[in-house]
This record gives structure tokens, sequence and C-alpha cells, in this order.
């Protein structure tokens, strides 16, 4: 009898029981399958707080950007035309800017380029001898070319206020390439008292378009330049005209002044139209 329960005892330890390797193996299983699992885990947390890294710099950098603009005292700003301008240094690159205008009713618009004439930052001299002083822009009697570095807009209103003498000569450029050979000229011409546009291709300058000034036209005066499509919309000192041609459709703006010429230009601003 006691040697049956014996028997007995070792067939149920047989059948209910793992033996020591088989336990090991299955450790050793889980263990890999928590390694897994670990390192996966960590990875995607890892991923979430890179995310949530970026989305926190951002919100930095909005919030830092806003405080900047909107800290700014009303009298840094800088008057053009009816608006006031506002010009944002983006404090992580130091180097790319974000311009504003402000309506009179407090609106705020962004626009694509803009200039105080208090510097000649932002602008590239392709000939004459460009400086800036007391807030204007001036070639100082030579031959001279001055651009927007960089600048490729399609539509847009490109305005300035420019101040000479009747027997002056000066032009604004628009459309144009980044060395004024392909593009349109606005060009005062002081002999007929007149605007002429001028189409610019590979250099040669072909007259497209006329509007006539009264007689004597000097002074200061606001100039507007507004293109759309194939249609341009000149404006000064109260007078405008429109016209359509399709040569270009993008490019960037500058000025221009000729030689023995007493142009100074004021504000600069490149806006949608």
């Amino acid at each position: 009898m006691i040697a049956f329960f014996r028997g007995r005892k070792r067939v149920l330890k047989a059948a209910g029981g793992f033996t020591l390797i088989e336990l090991l193996v299955v450790i050793s299983v889980l263990g890999v399958l928590a390694a897994v699992v670990v390192l996966n885990v960590i990875g995607f947390i890892g991923e979430g707080k890179t995310e949530a890294k970026a989305v926190e710099l951002k919100q930095v950098h909005t919030a830092t950007g806003a405080y900047l603009f909107e800290g700014m005292p009303l009298a840094s700003a800088t008057t053009v035309g009816p608006a006031n301008l506002g010009i944002l240094t983006d404090y992580l690159t130091g180097s790319l800017k974000y311009y504003w205008s402000i309506d009179p009713d407090g609106s705020v618009h962004e626009i694509f380029f803009a200039s105080a004439s208090d510097s000649l930052d932002g602008f590239t001299s392709l000939a004459g001898s460009w400086t800036s002083s007391g807030g204007d822009l001036s070639a100082n009697g030579t031959a001279g070319a001055l651009l927007a570095t960089g600048g490729s807009w399609d539509d847009f209103t490109f305005e300035t206020t420019a101040t000479f003498t009747s027997d002056d000569s000066y032009g604004l450029y628009y459309r144009s390439n980044g060395d004024a050979s392909d593009g349109y000229l606005l060009q005062f011409d002081p002999v007929s008292d007149s605007f002429v546009v001028l189409k610019i291709v590979d250099g040669v300058e072909t007259a497209i378009a006329t509007m006539n000034m009264p007689a004597g036209f000097s002074g200061t005066h606001g100039i507007s330049v507004s293109v759309s499509g194939s249609s341009h919309t000149i404006s000064v000192g109260g007078v405008s005209m429109t016209f359509d041609d399709s040569t270009y459709s993008s490019g960037t703006v500058g000025l221009q002044s000729a030689a023995g010429s007493d142009v100074n230009f004021t504000g600069f601003t490149v806006s949608p139209p």
C-alpha cells in the first residue's frame, strides 16, 4: 500500500509540473519579449518628447515674436504713406525678417518687403553710389540701380515717395530679374514731363506705355506701381494709367537714378495688390 502511494505521488508530479529547463526557457522568452516592448515604448516616448519640444519651441517663437512686435514703441514705427511700418527680425535666425503694415484703424497686414530707407539692408546695388541718410535713399548724382535682394513676387503693389527737381530723371524697376536686364522700368522723362514704361529684354529697352504729367512736374510725390496678371496700374501725384502686358509675370523691384540727377527716395514697400 505504501509503495502504491509513493508511485502515485511520482505520477502526479510528472503530470502537473515543469522541469527546471522548461522554466528557464519560458523566463528567457518572456525576458526577450519584455526587452522588445520596453525598447519600442522608449522609442515612442523619445519621439513624443521631441515632437512636444518642437511644439513648445514654435509656441515660444510665436509668443516672443508677438511680444517684440506688440511691445515696439509706436514712435519707432516708420510712417510710409498712409500706413505705419513694422519690421520684426526673427530672433531664432537673426536674419529672417517679417514685415507688417498697420492701418489707421489698427488692423495689421503682413507685406512682402519693406524698408524705412534708413539703411541699405535688404538691397543690392547694381550701379551707382547709393547711400542712406536721414531716412532717404540716394545715388548721389551717379547713374544708379538698386534692387530688393532676392525678391520674386507675382502680383503686388510697389510704393515709394520721390523728391526731385524738374531736370532730374529717375525710375522704378518692377518684375525685374536680379541684374535688371529683363523686366519693366517706369522712368520719368524730364524733357517731355512724362512717365514712360520701358520693357527690358536682354538689356534692350522698348517703350510700351506713356503717362503725361503737368508741365514742370517736380517736387515730392508718391508713386505706386500695381501689377496683377497682365494688368499694370501706375499712379504718380494723382495721375494714373492702366495698360496690359504679359511679357513678365514675376520678379523683384528697385530704384533707378540717372547720372547728374539729385533724387531722394523715402519709404519702400511691396505688398499684396
